[in-house]
C-alpha cells in the first residue's frame, strides 16, 4: 500500500485580517540562549497564527438562518470549520470548510469551499487570498435533488470531512453523509457522480437501502493519496455496525480506492484496521508521510478544561508486529506541547483543547502543521464563554520523519 500527495500553485491577491485581540494571546519573539537549546530536545511549538471567528467570504451570501442562532442570519460565508489543509508551497495553504453549522438540517445556506489563507507566524495575523472556490454540479452528476437550483453544493448535500489533490490537478473530497468520494476540477465543479462506498451506509445516505450500518458525521473525515496518484485511502471516523457487533467498536478503516485514468476510480474491497486508544475516540484527520507510513489524528469529544485527549500519532500501514492493525506510535500530545517561546496562549505547556482538531499537514521532514475546526459560531474550547477561533499551529518534532519528497509543500 502506498500513500502520498500532490502540491498545487494557486494565484493570489490578500485581504489582511486582523490577529485576535485577546491578552491570551501573543506573537512570536525570537528564542535566545537556553530556550533556543531547549528546542531542539524535543517536539515544541514553533509557530501560531489566529483567524478570528467573525471573518466571512468578502461579498458572500448571509448564511446560518437555519441555525435558530439569535445573532443569524451572520453577514456572510464564515469562513471556518476546517477540516482538511493542503500546503500550497509558497507559504500559503488551501483549507477546506465542513458542512457548515454541525448538521444537514442547520446548514442549507453554507456553501461547501474551499479557502487559501497565509498565515504569518511572526505577527500571529492570517490573509485570506483569492483562489478559493465553492463546490458545484452544473453537469448535473448527482442525482438526486440539491438544495439550491443554481447546483450549488451546501451543507445540505454533502458533509465534506477531507481532500486530496490528484495528479492531474483535479480534487478528490471524502464525504460523510453517504459516505461517498466527490471528484471536483480545480474549481470545485464535479466530474462525476460521487461514488459510494461498498457496503456501508450513513443514515443521511441520498440512495439509502435498508437500514444505515454507520452513524452519521462517521464518515470519511481523513484521506491520503498514493505517491504515484494511483490509490486513495480514505478512512472512516466511526466504527461500522458489523464491527461493533463482531467487538471492534474502536476499530476504524482505511480504504483502498484505484485511481485508474481510463476507467476512473474504483472501491478495490480491501481496507486495513486503526485500533483507536477508546471506543469514545473518533478520528481527527489522516494524510500520508511516505508509501506506508500516516499522520493521524486521534481525540475525544471534549473541549476546554474537559479536554484530555488530542494526539497525533505516526502509523504504519505494514502492520509489522502482525496483530491484524496499523502500528501506531505517539508523535504529539497536542494536549502538552512544550512552548519555550511562549507563543499564542503564552502558557508552557501550550495546550489545544479544542473540540475538534481536524487538520494535520507536512511542511518538511521536521515540522508539521496542526489546526482546528471551530465549528463557527461555538464557544468554550479557550473558556467558558470565549467564542472558539481558527488556530493554526507548527510544530517542530524531536526527530525528522521519513517524507516522500513528492510530498513536500511545492513538489511535482
Amino acid at each position: 500500500m502506498q500513500i502520498a500527495r500532490r502540491s498545487l500553485t494557486v494565484t493570489s491577491a490578500a485581504c489582511v485580517l486582523a490577529l485576535a485581540t485577546s491578552p491570551a494571546f501573543a506573537a512570536r519573539p525570537t528564542p535566545t540562549g537556553a530556550d533556543a537549546d531547549s528546542t531542539r530536545s524535543a517536539y515544541h511549538l514553533s509557530g501560531w497564527a489566529v483567524l478570528p471567528a467573525e471573518t466571512f467570504v468578502p461579498g458572500s451570501e448571509e448564511s446560518g438562518a437555519f441555525t435558530g442562532n439569535p445573532a443569524a442570519p451572520f453577514p456572510g460565508q464564515p469562513v471556518q470549520g476546517f477540516s482538511a489543509v493542503h500546503a500550497v508551497g509558497d507559504g500559503s495553504y488551501l483549507v477546506m470548510s465542513d458542512n457548515g453549522f454541525g448538521a444537514r438540517t442547520n446548514s442549507q445556506d453554507f456553501q461547501l469551499r474551499v479557502h487559501h489563507i497565509r498565515p504569518d507566524l511572526v505577527s500571529g495575523e492570517v490573509e485570506l487570498l483569492d483562489g478559493g472556490f465553492v463546490l458545484s454540479d452544473p453537469d448535473a452528476h448527482v442525482g438526486w435533488s440539491l438544495w439550491r437550483a443554481d447546483r450549488v453544493l451546501t451543507g445540505w448535500d454533502f458533509d465534506i470531512e477531507s481532500m486530496q489533490i490528484a495528479t492531474d490537478g483535479t480534487f478528490w473530497f471524502g464525504d460523510e453523509f453517504g459516505p461517498y468520494l466527490l471528484h471536483t476540477d480545480a474549481q470545485g465543479r464535479l466530474l462525476e457522480a460521487p461514488i459510494p462506498t461498498p457496503g456501508v451506509q450513513a443514515p443521511q445516505n441520498a440512495q439509502l437501502v435498508g437500514e444505515p450500518n454507520l452513524l452519521g458525521s462517521k464518515g470519511f473525515e481523513g484521506m491520503a493519496i498514493a505517491p504515484n496518484g494511483q490509490h486513495l485511502y480514505p478512512m472512516l471516523e466511526g466504527a461500522t455496525a458489523e464491527d461493533k457487533a463482531a467487538g471492534l467498536a474502536a476499530d476504524l478503516r482505511i480504504y483502498d480506492v484505484r485511481l485508474h485514468p481510463a476507467t476512473g476510480a474504483a472501491f478495490t474491497g480491501e481496507f486495513v484496521r486503526y485500533r483507536m486508544e477508546s471506543a469514545a475516540h473518533a478520528l481527527g484527520d489522516a494524510i500520508a508521510i511516505n508509501a506506508h507510513q500516516l499522520l493521524i489524528i486521534e481525540r475525544d469529544s471534549k473541549q476546554g478544561a474537559e479536554a484530555s485527549f488530542k494526539r497525533v500519532y505516526l502509523v504504519d500501514l505494514r502492520d509489522r508486529d502482525r496483530d491484524g492493525y496499523v502500528d501506531k506510535q505517539l508523535l504529539v500530545d497536542l494536549m502538552d506541547v512544550p512552548n519555550p517561546e511562549l507563543l499564542g496562549t503564552g502558557t508552557d505547556p501550550f495546550t489545544f483543547p479544542y473540540f475538534t482538531i481536524e487538520d494535520v499537514e507536512i511542511l518538511d521532514a521536521d515540522t508539521i502543521a496542526v489546526l482546528n475546526d471551530n465549528n463557527y459560531p461555538a464557544a468554550g474550547g479557550r473558556g467558558p464563554g470565549v467564542q472558539d477561533v481558527n488556530e493554526f499551529l507548527t510544530i517542530d518534532l524531536a526527530e525528522p520523519l521519513a517524507v516522500d519528497h513528492r510530498l513536500l509543500p511545492g513538489m511535482p
